[in-house]
């Protein structure tokens, strides 16, 4: 700042000088008293303007220049010079004005709501508005009343029901009588309406006319009320007297005469009657009824009393039992099974009820007695209503012998020896039976040791099944595994000597035993650990095949997991058990396929049987039921990897699985899902189905069935997810390639034969066994046109098939081709919306073209069409096809403004942008704007609340100051007063 113009000080001289403002002491008294007339208030506000006008153009920092970056001569900016005092001070002054009020008047309100009762209503009369207010007052006042009232209200008199404090509300009307006709009607009238509301309209009601229009109103409604009353117990008493006559036509029924019968002197004497009401009449027929009893039984009594006896003593409905959960389902399922096995045994006994009373005494000790004791002395029970005759004298037999029910678990050796070592001195049957049915229930596993004395060696290959969990050893080296013999699925060790030494026994004996019936069938068994104790078991009792669900059924249930701690694992090893009598029973039906066509019937009605089972255990325990399964699955690709070894072409290799192999594969997809991706089981099943389609070798038509069967699990399997099966699409190929025709004439085949192996090599399909010299005889000789099979084709048979019949053999090809071309069709429909459809049906069609049994069938037309189909719908790949994009053209825009640096969308030639740019601009700024007005209004309103505390602290202080100063002036006086009463007291001392 130039100094030229002096100090701050003697510019604010030369201003106040040259504006003429003076202080008003340095006039003369001359002057002050020439100007005393003049308004001092608008002097000062003038003056007073006139100083705030020179100071602030004194102060520098009263203006704030911004400099722009570019100068302009001639123009104007707008916010260049700014005044941040002014504006702090007017912004402060508005919130003074508007601000502050409204937070000051915050917690104040102004408005008046009327409450009253009805004052708002505008259908209320004033008369009725006074009225309801008097009420709701004096039940407010009775409300408040009667917490304080000491009075017990609720011992009232009554009558019928009714108070008899209420009849004296109807003392001070005068009720109307049938005598009082002569009086004046006008004012019966006028009592009737309650002293008459057209009187005095006109007039004004005082309070007390108000309220005997109230009790008025009251005591008549009450009266309305009786009234009524009366007329509902007129009626009641009315319909009760014609209930009986209702009655009758409800239940009438036609009278039957029946004879008096005699009835004793003496017992009539003890006859009693029931007693009706005895009130009024009644009370002396009563009276007369007990002094003349054969009157009162001689007399009927009323309809109406003995129908209200019958309700009285009707028997009440009683809840229904709660639904019990699976664990109580079972317990009861089992105790019935044990209490029907016991019943059983008594039965086949022929022992009596007093006898079996008698079976557990208070002790919990069983009797014991010797036989021909309990023949002698015990008394035949009465005949019973489900007893088949079987309580007859034996005549030295034994039950088993009867009644074909087997020796039981006693008589068969299933109780130890050291239990029969004690009972050397003939101790009862019944006893030992009912222990052994006892330990059955409780899931007691009874060893038979008759079992180690039958011969081992003469086993055939599949009732000589070793264990499962044996034939799995994890360190086998690959050589024992590739030159080892072929293990055997199911495992049951003692399964075939059992078998044929029971054959054995019975055929020396000269009787066949007879199976038991489903009435005569034991309700409780043991749970077996092994295959071989279910054959045990199942040859013991003599148990009919078609009962082994029954059986399996009654051992689950005996052996439910919450009746045990250890029937979980009995369970869990009861899964294994199951897969091995299933796959026993299969290889029964391969044995005996060739010989009849019942035996495997059955079989395969005993595997099927199991099934439920084996899934509902298996949902129970996964993770057992897998490791049975997997192990399996294990053996059977262990059994492939030695028969691969031995030479896949070679006659006695078992490359292809058999009948027991394939119930396995098909129980593992129905047990297990095989839509999943990645499954513990599932995806071995499907490795393994690969690996026999991919590397065994077709040798004849026991191996062409089983590779079909192969292939309609994989379509069932992989139907949900239709995943690609490659091995299965190339046996199908093969197949159809060995087994169909050529044609009659060389040439022809040798032109087949060479079409065939340019599609496979094409394609990259191998092809080892089509024209070999091993299936050479396995190809059709007829012509021909082989359709694909509609009905099911009975597989198992032509696995096990051992014909030798040309004709035979024919028709067995013959019906292979068929189930091939129904699986190629299955599939064509299966990958119908694979991206690789063409490529993989493509071969199928040229290989049907090339035969003349296949080349007119509905397959190759079908696939021809789907074929055509699938091609016309694919598109070559190209590249993104775009439409052509015309370059952008624009008007050419000339600013009518000129240049100007400062606007910044001048070189924009979007106009839309442009806009939005602007508005965008214009919100941040609003919004910069609106932030900084609200910090600044937090700022006023924390100003003005530090002032007002400031102030009460003030206030407060000086009122404490005050009080102080009046306490220190009493405390001072009362000091001053002890000191002069200490002085009298001094002075009168020294007198």
């Amino acid at each position: 700042m130039a100094k030229g113009g002096g100090s701050q000080l003697s510019q604010l001289k030369s201003k106040l000088h040259s504006s003429g403002v003076t202080d008003r002491r340095q006039l003369s008294k001359k002057s002050r008293s020439r100007k005393g007339g003049q308004d001092e208030k608008d002097a000062a506000a003038a003056r007073l303007n006139k100083i705030n006008t020179i100071v602030s153009g004194l102060n520098p920092f009263d203006q704030k220049v911004t400099k722009p970056k570019h100068e302009v001569l001639g123009r104007k900016i707008k916010g260049a010079v700014g005044r941040p005092g002014a504006a702090k001070a007017s912004g402060l002054a508005q919130r003074r004005e508007t601000l502050l009020p409204e937070w000051q008047a915050r917690n104040r309100t102004g408005t008046f709501v009327d409450r009253r009762f009805g004052e708002n209503d505008a259908n209320m009369t004033p008369e009725e508005k006074m009225l309801e207010r008097f009420a709701t007052e004096k039940q407010r006042r009775a409300a408040k009343g009667a917490a304080f009232n000491l009075n017990d209200d609720d011992e009232l008199l009554t009558h019928y029901g009714q108070s008899l404090s209420g009849l004296d509300d109807l003392a001070d009307i005068r009720l109307p009588q049938d005598d009082d006709d002569d009086e004046d009607p006008g004012r019966l009238t006028a009592q009737g309406h309650f002293g008459g509301f057209g009187d005095n309209e006109d007039g004004d009601k005082s309070k007390a006319d108000v309220m005997r229009e109230v009790i008025a109103k009251s005591k008549f409604h009450k009266l309305e009320r009786q009234k009524m009353k009366d007329a509902d117990d007129e009626l009641r008493e009315q319909l009760d007297d014609e209930l009986a006559d209702i009655r009758g036509l409800l239940f009438e029924q036609p009278a039957v005469p029946t004879p008096a019968p005699a009835v004793d002197p003496k017992a009539k004497a003890k006859i009693s009657v029931f007693p009706g009401p005895a009130t009024g009449a009644n009370a002396t027929a009563v009276a007369g009824a007990s002094t003349d009893a054969s009157e009162a039984q001689d007399k009927p009594a009323s309809s109406y009393d003995t129908f209200v006896r019958e309700l009285a003593f009707e028997r009440r409905a009683k809840p229904q039992d709660r639904l019990k959960s699976e664990e109580e389902l079972a317990a009861e399922e089992a105790k019935r099974l044990m209490k029907a096995e016991k019943a059983r045994l008594k039965r086949m006994r022929g022992d009596s009820d007093d006898e079996a009373d008698q079976d557990d005494d208070d002790d919990g000790s069983r009797r014991k007695r010797k036989k021909g004791a309990s023949s002698s002395s015990a008394p035949k029970r009465a005949a019973q209503a489900d007893d088949l005759d079987d309580d007859f004298e034996l005549d030295g037999m034994t039950a088993g012998e009867v009644y074909g029910l087997g020796a039981g678990l006693a008589e068969s050796g299933a109780v130890d020896e050291s239990d029969d070592e004690e009972d050397e001195d003939e101790e009862d049957e019944d006893e030992d039976d009912d222990e052994d049915a006892d330990d059955a229930a409780e899931g007691v596993e009874i060893e038979d040791d008759d079992d180690d004395e039958e011969d081992e060696d003469d086993q055939d290959d599949f009732a000589d099944l070793a264990d499962a969990d044996d034939a799995i050893q994890i360190g086998e080296d690959e050589e024992s595994e590739q030159e080892g013999d072929h293990e055997a699925l199911t495992g049951s060790a003692q399964a075939g000597s059992s078998t044929k030494a029971s054959k054995a026994g019975s055929a020396g004996s000269g009787a066949k035993p007879t199976p038991v019936t489903e009435s005569k069938l034991p309700f409780t068994f043991p749970c077996p650990a092994t295959h071989d104790e279910l054959l045990s078991l199942l040859e013991t009792h003599q148990i009919d095949p078609k009962h082994i669900p029954t059986v399996i059924k009654r051992i689950r249930t005996l052996h439910h997991p919450s009746l045990a701690e250890d029937n979980k694992y009995r369970l869990q090893a009861l899964i294994g058990v199951l897969i091995d009598h299933a796959l026993h029973w299969a290889g029964q039906a391969q044995l005996h396929q060739s010989t009849t066509g019942q035996k495997h019937k059955l079989a395969f009605a005993i595997v099927n049987s199991l099934i439920p089972h084996i899934f509902s255990l298996s949902q129970s325990y996964p993770t057992a039921s897998a490791e049975h399964f997997v192990s399996k699955l294990a053996l059977m690709q262990r059994n492939l990897s030695r028969g691969l070894a031995k030479g896949p072409t070679e006659a006695d290799a078992r490359t292809w699985p058999g009948l027991p192999e394939l119930t396995l594969l098909r129980l593992v997809g129905s047990v297990w899902p095989t839509s999943d991706k990645q499954h513990n089981v599932t995806t071995p099943l499907a490795l393994l189905i690969a690996q026999y389609l991919a590397h065994a070798r077709i040798r004849s038509v026991s191996d062409l069935a089983s590779g079909l069967f192969l292939c309609s699990l994989v379509v069932s399997n992989e139907s949900e997810s239709k995943r690609l099966f490659p091995e299965a699409l190339n046996f199908l190929f093969s197949t159809i390639a060995i087994l169909g025709s050529l044609g009659a004439e060389k040439k022809q085949q040798r032109q087949g034969l060479a079409k065939i192996r340019g599609v496979a090599e094409e394609y990259g399909i191998p092809t080892p066994d089509v024209d070999a010299a091993h299936t050479q005889q396995l190809r059709l000789s007829r012509d021909g046109t082989v359709e694909p099979a509609e009905q099911a084709v009975d597989l198992p048979s032509l696995i096990t098939t051992k014909s030798s019949d040309a004709d035979a053999d024919e028709q067995q090809r013959t019906a292979l081709l068929s189930v091939a071309l129904a699986l190629v069709a299955k599939f064509s429909e299966l990958y119908a919306g694979c991206t690789s459809y063409v490529e993989l049906f493509t071969p199928f069609s040229a290989l049907l073209s090339a035969s003349p049994s296949t080349s007119n069938s509905s397959v190759a037309a079908s696939l021809t069409r789907t074929l055509k189909l699938a091609s016309s719908s694919r598109r070559y790949l190209r590249l993104q096809a775009h439409r052509a994009i015309a370059i952008a053209s624009h008007v050419p825009k000339f600013d009518q403004q000129g240049y100007n640096p400062d606007r910044k969308s001048a070189l924009d030639p979007d106009v839309e942008r442009v806009q939005i740019q602007k508005m965008k601009a214009l919100i941040k700024k609003e919004r910069k704007g609106a932030i900084r007005e609200l910090r600044r209004d937090n700022q006023f309103i924390a100003q003005v609340r530090r002032q007002d505390q400031e102030a009460e602290d003030q206030s407060y202080k000086k009122k404490m100051d005050k009080i102080m100063s009046t306490l220190q002036v009493e405390r001072s006086e009362q000091k001053q007063m002890e000191r002069a009463k200490a002085n009298i007291k001094r002075r009168a001392s020294k007198k």
